[in-house]
C-alpha cells in the first residue's frame, strides 16, 4: 500500500473531504462465476459477513490469530518476516539518527525504556518520521506489527520463534482489516486504524491471550479509530502521531480486555461500525479470505530510499541517470520530465499545493518528487541526511527541482492498477463497483482499469506492485537521456528482499551481529532476543549491550514439525517464475510483431496457459477433497474460448491472469498431502482441432511433474522465441 497524499483518495460519506475529488456509492456485487478465466462455483470469492460462517469478522480473526503457530506459515513467508523486522530496525536507526528523531527521543524517551507502552510510542514515531518504512498490499504495517512484539519481547521473555509468530499474527490481522477499508478515504500511512489491529494482535499473541481477549480488545480499539487530517499530516511534524496514537489505543484496549472490559466484536461490519464509516466500498471478504493460505506478509515491498512509495521508482531512475550525467553541470539541464502513474502524478499535484523549500518539514520533503529526483540526479543517491541541514540548504538542488515536472502516463496507471498493490486486489474484490468509485475520483484512472471480470488473487506468492516511472533529462544542447522502470527497486515479487533489508540496516549504522541474529531468528533463545533488541536499538544514552552468557548459546536446532508433508512444489514454482518473466517481457514487446514461422502468437499461448491452469486448479480441488478427479483440456484448446478471452483482454491482462491462476494452482498443491500424488485422475487430452490425443488414467503427481518439467518450460520457450529473446540453456 502506498503512502501519503493519495490521488485515488475518495471522499468519505460521513466526514469532510480531504484532498479528495469525489466518491461513489457501492453498486452491484463483486465478481461472478463463469467469466473468462474466472472462478467456478467452488472458487468464487466469499460474500457477506466474512466467510459465511455466521461469526463476526473480529471473532474469525481472533480465533485464527490466537492459535497461529510459526509452522503454519511456509518458509517463504517466514523469510519475509525476517526481512521485514531487519528493514524496520534500519528505519528505526535512520529515524533516531536524524535531527527529527533525536527530538522524538528527547520528548518521548528511548525505545529501550522500562515502560513498554512508552517505548513503543517513541519507536513508532521514529520509524514513521522519514517515510523509510516498508509497505504491504494493505498497509504500512510494521510501525505496530513489528514494533510492538519487538518491545514486548524482552519483558515477556519471547524466544525467536515466538517473536516471529507474534509479528506474523499482527501482520495478517492488521493487513486484512486495512484491506477491508482500502476503498475509502484513508490508505497508506494515513490509515492509522491499521495500528489498532497491529498493536492488539502483536501484543496479545506475544502474551498467549485467548481468542475472547482478542475479540474484546479489537472491539474496544475499533470503537474509537483515529481520523487523520490532511492539514497536519502532509506538511508538519503532526504526521509523527499517525501510528503512535492508534498503537497506544490498541495497547490500552489490551489492558482492559485482559481484566474483563468488553467491546463489540461486530464493530467492523455493523451498520453503525467501522467499515460503514471508513470505507466507501466496504470489502468484508478481504478481512477473512484465505486465512492460512493467502499470506499478506508476502506482499511486502522494501524501500531502499526514504520517501513516498509513489516516488520510489522515479528516484531509482534518477540514481541511474546520475552516472550518465557525469561531468554535466546542473545548469546545463533544461528540463527533467517524470512520467508515471496516476499515483505519482497525483502525489506531485497535491504536494505542490504546499510551499516546499529548505525550511520545510521532513514530511513535506518526503512528498516532494522534484526535490527527491533532483537530489538523486545530483548525488546518485537519496539518504536520510538529504532530509536535513546542511543538505537541504544546497541551492543547486532547489534550482534543479524547479525544472522537474510530472506527467501522467496511462500505461503506467494500467500496470499499477493491474498489480496486487496498492489497489489492484481491492478493486478486483469490488468487481463492477470499482469502476464507478475510480471514475468519481479521476476519469483518467478509470480509463486504465482492467476488465471487471478479473478476480481477486487467492495466493500472494507472486504478488506485484508496479508503480513505475520514466525519467527524461533534456539538456540545453539538445541531448536527451532517459531511464524507465516498471516498478521500484525492492517492489513486491521482484527483489532479493533479504539482501536489501540487510544492506539497508547496515547503511543506517546497524551492527552486523544484529543482522546475523535476525537471519537466524527462529533459532534464538529469549536471552538472545533481548540482546538483539538492545543491540539493534541502543542509542548513545542507553546502557551498553552485553552478549548472552555462554550457557545460553545463540543457535539451537529447531525442526519444522508438520503433521502432514505437502506435495513438493519447488520445481513447478521455478517453472512458473520463468514463464511469468517471459510473459512480462512479451507484454512489454511489440504486440503487433509476427511470431516465428509455425509458432502460436503470444496472446494464444497466454490465454491457453491461463485456461488450462484454471482446469488444473479444479482438478487439484477434487484431489484435495478426496473426490473422483478428472481433467479434460478441451476448454483450454477450444479456439472459440481462446478467441473470446484474447478479444476481451489485452496482453497485460492475459499476463496478469497467467500469474494469478498459476499462483492459485501452486497454492492448492502446497495444501495437498504428498501421499495424494498417487491419486488416479481420469484424463482426456485433445488437440486444437478437437481431435482426441489421449484418454486414460494418470497419477496426479505425474500430471504435476509433466507440468513442471515439460508443459510450462515449453510455453516459456515459445514466448521467448516470439519475443526474440535468447533461450536459456
Amino acid at each position: 500500500m502506498a503512502k501519503g497524499p493519495d490521488p485515488l483518495r475518495a471522499r468519505s460519506r460521513t466526514a469532510p473531504a480531504q484532498d479528495s475529488p469525489g466518491s461513489a456509492e457501492p453498486r452491484g456485487e463483486s465478481g461472478e462465476a463463469g467469466r473468462p478465466g474466472g472462478h467456478g462455483e467452488d472458487g468464487g470469492p466469499s460474500r457477506g459477513r466474512g466467510s459465511g460462517s455466521g461469526e463476526s469478522i473480529i471473532r474469525q480473526l481472533s480465533n485464527w490469530g490466537s492459535r497461529l503457530v510459526l509452522d503454519d506459515a511456509p518458509e517463504r513467508v517466514v523469510a519475509h518476516l525476517k526481512s521485514q523486522i531487519l528493514s524496520q530496525l534500519g528505519a528505526a536507526r535512520a529515524g533516531y539518527g536524524h535531527p527529527l528523531g533525536r527530538r522524538v527521543r528527547q520528548a518521548y524517551g528511548s525505545p529501550l525504556q522500562d515502560d513498554p507502552q512508552h517505548a513503543v510510542h517513541s519507536l513508532s514515531m521514529a520509524t514513521v518520521c522519514l517515510d523509510f518504512d516498508d509497505t504491504a498490499y494493505a498497509g504500512h504495517l510494521s510501525h505496530s506489527t513489528v514494533n510492538v512484539p519487538l518491545i514486548y519481547a524482552s519483558s515477556l521473555g519471547l524466544d525467536g520463534r515466538q517473536l516471529l509468530t507474534a509479528v506474523l499474527a499482527a501482520n495478517e490481522t492488521a493487513a486484512r482489516i486495512t484491506a477491508a477499508a482500502t476503498l475509502g478515504p484513508f490508505r497508506g500511512q494515513t490509515a492509522g486504524h491499521t495500528h489498532l489491529a497491529g498493536a492488539v494482535a502483536g501484543r496479545l499473541h506475544a502474551e498467549s491471550a485467548s481468542a475472547d481477549v482478542w475479540a474484546h480488545a479489537l472491539g474496544m480499539a475499533f470503537s474509537v479509530p483515529t481520523w487523520s487530517l490532511s492539514r497536519g499530516f502532509f506538511s508538519t511534524d503532526a504526521k509523527l502521531l499517525v501510528a503512535a496514537v492508534p498503537v497506544r489505543i490498541g495497547l490500552s484496549a489490551c489492558d482492559g480486555a485482559r481484566f474483563g472490559l468488553t467491546g463489540p466484536e461486530d464493530v467492523l461490519e455493523h451498520p453503525q461500525g467501522f467499515l460503514h464509516r471508513f470505507a466507501d466500498i466496504p470489502l468484508p471478504e478481504e478481512a477473512v479470505a484465505g486465512l492460512g493460505t493467502l499470506w499478506h506478509t508476502e506482499t511486502f515491498s522494501y524501500k531502499i530510499h526514504p520517501g513516498s512509495a509513489y516516488t520510489s521508482a522515479a528516484v531509482d531512475c534518477a540514481v541511474e541517470l546520475h552516472h550518465a550525467l557525469e561531468g554535466v553541470d546542473h545548469r546545463d539541464i533544461a528540463e527533467v520530465v517524470v512520467r508515471g502513474s496516476i499515483f505519482t502524478a497525483g502525489l506531485d499535484r497535491i504536494a505542490r499545493q504546499h510551499r516546499i523549500g529548505p525550511d520545510s518539514s521532513v514530511a513535506a520533503l518526503n512528498f516532494s518528487l522534484p526535490y527527491n529526483v533532483a537530489t538523486a540526479l545530483l548525488t546518485g543517491s537519496l539518504l536520510p541526511a538529504d532530509l536535513a541541514h546542511p543538505a537541504v540548504d544546497r541551492p543547486d538542488r532547489w534550482e534543479l527541482a524547479a525544472r522537474v515536472r510530472t506527467e501522467h502516463d496511462p500505461a503506467f496507471s494500467r500496470h499499477a492498477l493491474l498489480a496486487t498493490a496498492p489497489l489492484g486486489q481491492a478493486l478486483r474484490r469490488a468487481g463492477e463497483r470499482a469502476e464507478a468509485w475510480v471514475r468519481a475520483i479521476d476519469t483518467r484512472a478509470a480509463e486504465t482499469l482492467p476488465p471487471a471480470w478479473l478476480e481477486p488473487e487467492t495466493d500472494f506468492r507472486w504478488a506485484t506492485k508496479n508503480l513505475g516511472a520514466r525519467v527524461t533529462v533534456r539538456l540545453r544542447d539538445g541531448r536527451e537521456l532517459h531511464v524507465e522502470r516498471r516498478g521500484a527497486v525492492g517492489a513486491a515479487s521482484g527483489a532479493d528482499h533479504a539482501a536489501l533489508a540487510r544492506a539497508k540496516f547496515l547503511a543506517c549504522g546497524g551492527d552486523p551481529e544484529a543482522a546475523d541474529l535476525v537471519a537466524r531468528l527462529e533459532h534464538l533463545r529469549p536471552d538472545d532476543v533481548r540482546h538483539l533488541v538492545r543491540l539493534a536499538l541502543a542509542g548513545p544514552d542507553d546502557a551498553p549491550t552485553s552478549r548472552p552468557s555462554a550457557e545460553t548459546p545463540v543457535a539451537r536446532d529447531v525442526r519444522d514439525m508438520r503433521k502432514d508433508t505437502a506435495m513438493e512444489t519447488a520445481a513447478l514454482e521455478e517453472a512458473y517464475t520463468g514463464l511469468i518473466d517471459a510473459a512480462t517481457a512479451a507484454a512489454r514487446g511489440d504486440e503487433a510483431s509476427a511470431p516465428p514461422s509455425g509458432e502460436r502468437d503470444a496472446d494464444w499461448t497466454l490465454a491457453h496457459v491461463a485456461l488450462s491452469d484454471r482446469l488444473l486448479a479444479s482438478t487439484a480441488r477434487q484431489v484435495l477433497a478426496g473426490d473422483a478427479a478428472g481433467l479434460d483440456n478441451g476448454p483450454a484448446m477450444d479456439p472459440k474460448a481462446i478467441g473470446e478471452l484474447t478479444s476481451s483482454a489485452g496482453r497485460d491482462v492475459l499476463v496478469e491472469l497467467v500469474r494469478r491462476n498459476a499462483a492459485e494452482l501452486v497454492g492448492l498443491l502446497a495444501q495437498t498431502p504428498d501421499n495424494q500424488r498417487a491419486t488416479p485422475v481420469s484424463v482426456r487430452l485433445v488437440g486444437d482441432k478437437g481431435e482426441e490425443l489421449f484418454s486414460g488414467t494418470v497419477p496426479w503427481g505425474e500430471i504435476v511433474r509433466l507440468r513442471a518439467e515439460d508443459h510450462i518450460p515449453g510455453h516459456t520457450g515459445r514466448l521467448r522465441r516470439n519475443a526474440g529473446a535468447p533461450q536459456e540453456t
